[in-house]
């Protein structure tokens, strides 16, 4: 071979494993679009404080790890094309580095995979919870206070609400709505117009159209009584505080009594005004207002 293709090859061998990760990806992103999708839509939502600063931030952090590893693969790359045009050359093939890299491209072929599963969940529960307060706003032109990313022992409340007839910790859960149910029903009989994207409370359960699940009743009860108990201590005097579970997107209906409400997050400003779990003074509910607020503190210690 002349020098010129094996320096061609040694630049095609290299550029080969950058490829193979940016197939992956575009493998995931593939899959990801062809068979979910976000059950609100991101761009109907409302900004949220310093939504513009934030996304340039992202896009300024990005293009910083850009620059630092282009910076890195061009002083690197002179010096990985003349070692592998060496052993082309003298017609030694390098089993030792070819074996090492390999391994090294498998695992950072698992690791794009499972960071990628990860990061398509954390942009589903941050969805669903931004389309949750957005609609809390509505609570606060009636006198609500609403907290939000509650710091607890461990765990976080993701909406908390404290009103004159009582206090509510709101489990907001995103749930991707599957393309192959688009065209399916739900339950016994007609899907209400709702095909495929209808979650119904029956039995302690919760009926998607491919799944079923309990977990976030439980959650949502279990945080509730924690925040009870919290505030019953902090303050003083006994509160009760009642769960609240939401799947923003979803249409959400009940087939027998649920045991707390579960709603679609445009249903709560006309929910929670109707519950009537314990009627609070205005004292009570300045001390509770003040405790929760020293949880949402970003230098909180609580719950670490």
């Amino acid at each position: 071979m002349t020098d010129f293709s094996n320096s061609m090859l040694s630049l095609a061998i290299i550029l080969s494993s950058m490829f193979a990760i940016v197939g992956v990806m575009y493998g995931l992103l593939k899959y990801r679009d062809a068979t979910v999708k976000l059950p609100v839509d991101r761009e109907q939502l409302a900004r949220i404080p310093a939504y513009g600063l934030q996304q340039q931030i992202q896009d300024l952090q990005m293009d910083l790890i850009g620059s630092m590893l282009m910076g890195a693969m061009i002083v690197s790359l002179p010096f990985a094309v003349s070692s592998l045009k060496a052993h082309i050359t003298v017609g030694q093939f390098p089993w030792i580095s070819v074996t090492t890299g390999l391994m090294g491209l498998a695992y950072c072929g698992f690791k794009t995979w499972k960071n990628f599963s990860k990061l398509t969940k954390l942009r589903l529960g941050h969805t669903a919870e931004i389309a949750t307060a957005n609609e809390l706003i509505g609570l606060q032109a009636l006198g609500y206070q609403v907290f939000h990313d509650v710091q607890a022992d461990g765990f976080n409340i993701d909406h908390h609400v404290v009103g004159k007839n009582g206090v509510f910790a709101i489990e907001t859960k995103g749930r991707h709505k599957r393309n192959k149910d688009l065209l399916q029903t739900n339950g016994n009989g007609p899907s209400s117009g709702k095909k495929g994207y209808q979650v119904f409370y029956k039995d302690g359960r919760l009926n998607f159209p491919s799944w079923t699940e309990t977990k976030p009743i439980e959650q949502a009860e279990r945080q509730s009584k924690w925040v009870s108990q919290w505030l019953t201590k902090a303050t003083g005097t006994p509160v009760t505080s009642t769960p609240v579970l939401v799947f923003p997107g979803w249409y959400v209906t009940c087939q027998s009594k649920p045991p707390f409400p579960i709603v679609n997050h445009k249903q709560l400003v006309g929910t929670i005004p109707t519950l009537r779990t314990q009627a609070l003074t205005q004292q009570q509910v300045e001390q509770i207002i003040y405790q929760v607020a020293q949880r949402c503190l970003s230098k909180s210690e609580v719950g670490k």
